[in-house]
């Protein structure tokens, strides 16, 4: 090859050299210049914009969040308010329910109006017999009937126990005995040595010869010649041994606290048993009426159960009760017995049994100091006992008048008797 083509050759092959050169240099560049798009910084400006962008979606996403919260916050509130008013709610009208319930079997209100409303029981009671000019009373107190003035029963946890919501007043099992007092006496207590030494006069003689001259247990005000009325509803009764199973109207006694076995003689002790003396008008839980004499404490005279002195059943009825004692005479007692049972106690009455002291119903008197074995009770008493041996029953009304007897001039008779 001459010097030329050498030459020659050599130039194309530098040519050829710098163009592959020139393409790798582009090549080069075009890869470098892709990476710097990828991953070159921003200027300032986009930078800026960038970061508002998404403050803002940050803050719009913070917000939105907040407001759900909220919104659930007071949702769950609302519910949970709903909830503790629905609660509220129920417990005051349970609250309300018990205290119907329990209003409805038992009430001792003293609002007047409240009788007024649920008693029906507010009515005149018929008389039998005419009551006697400034004679002592007793009418029973519907909304307090341990009034502390003509009665006091606390110590009988049997007695009066609620009211019911016909303004009656329960009286529970066992043996209760309510003792009315004449306004004029007070409440007396039931103590034989408290009797004898009371401050405001004491009972002046416990022999019944004494009283029948002095005319009275304590003082000249005392029950005599007296109709008491007890309108009631029998309940419930044991039901057995009904000899004893009754309800008694006791009058002219002064105490029945000391038995007469338990009376120690000794000079000068007064028989305080002798306290017990009375007259019983009664009425049993199968209906029957009779009358009773106790002649001391404890020593009974009783009629028998006579069944054509039966008034029918008297379980769940308000039934009207009258018990009539007055002195015939200064030696003899007459007592009567008078029933409602069609009209609770609304009248009219019946005459349904009597019978006539006259001095000759007893065989031990004498141990007291009377005359005669038989001696008649006519001397007054400022106590009424309503007694009962068994019996549930309620209370409705109570009215213990002074009368005028009837074998006296001045006497009328109401228009209710049949």
């Amino acid at each position: 090859m001459d010097h030329q083509s050498e030459k020659n050759t050599f130039a194309w092959l530098c040519y050829f050299l710098s163009i592959l050169l020139l393409v790798s240099i582009i090549s080069y560049n075009h890869t470098n210049n892709k990476s710097m798009l990828i991953f070159a910084e921003p200027d300032n400006e986009d930078n800026n914009n960038s970061e508002g962008k998404d403050e803002k979606g940050a803050k719009t996403k913070t917000e939105d969040k907040n407001t759900k919260d909220t919104e659930n916050k007071e949702k769950e509130k609302k519910t949970h308010d709903k909830k503790k008013e629905r609660k509220s709610k129920y417990n005051l009208e349970k609250k309300d329910k018990d205290n119907k319930e329990k209003y409805d079997v038992s009430w001792t209100h003293t609002d007047q109006d409240l009788i007024l409303k649920h008693n029906y029981r507010i009515l005149h009671i018929p008389q039998i017999y005419q009551t006697a000019p400034d004679g002592q009373t007793y009418n029973f107190n519907k909304t307090n009937p341990n009034d502390k003035v003509q009665v006091n029963k606390e110590d009988k946890s049997n007695v009066f126990t609620k009211q019911n919501k016909d303004g009656s007043w329960r009286i529970d099992f066992g043996r209760p005995r309510i003792d009315i007092h004449t306004k004029d006496a007070g409440i007396l207590p039931d103590d034989p040595v408290k009797l004898n030494n009371m401050s405001s006069g004491k009972i002046q003689s416990w022999n019944f010869s004494k009283l029948n001259d002095k005319g009275y247990w304590y003082k000249p005000t005392d029950w005599k010649n007296i109709e008491t009325t007890l309108i009631f509803k029998l309940l419930d009764s044991s039901r057995s041994e009904k000899e004893h199973h009754a309800l008694s109207i006791v009058t002219r006694s002064i105490t029945h606290a000391q038995l007469d076995n338990e009376y120690k003689k000794s000079n000068n002790e007064p028989e305080f048993f002798c306290g017990g003396s009375s007259y019983h008008n009664n009425i049993s839980d199968d209906g029957n009426v009779r009358m009773k004499k106790e002649q001391f404490h404890i020593d009974y005279e009783w009629e028998r159960y006579n069944e054509s002195l039966n008034v029918g059943d008297i379980y769940e009825k308000i039934i009207g009760f009258k018990g009539i004692v007055y002195n015939i005479n200064d030696t003899a007692v007459k007592l009567e017995t008078w029933v409602d049972t069609e009209n609770g106690g609304k009248g009219p009455y019946k005459k349904i049994h009597e019978m006539i002291d006259n001095g000759d119903w007893g065989d031990n008197m004498k141990k007291c100091g009377a005359q005669t074995d038989g001696q008649a009770i006519t001397w007054a008493s400022p106590i009424v006992i309503l007694k009962a041996n068994d019996f549930k029953f309620d209370i409705y009304d109570v009215e213990i008048r002074e009368i005028v007897p009837p074998n006296s001039q001045k006497n009328t008779f109401n228009s209710q008797i049949a």
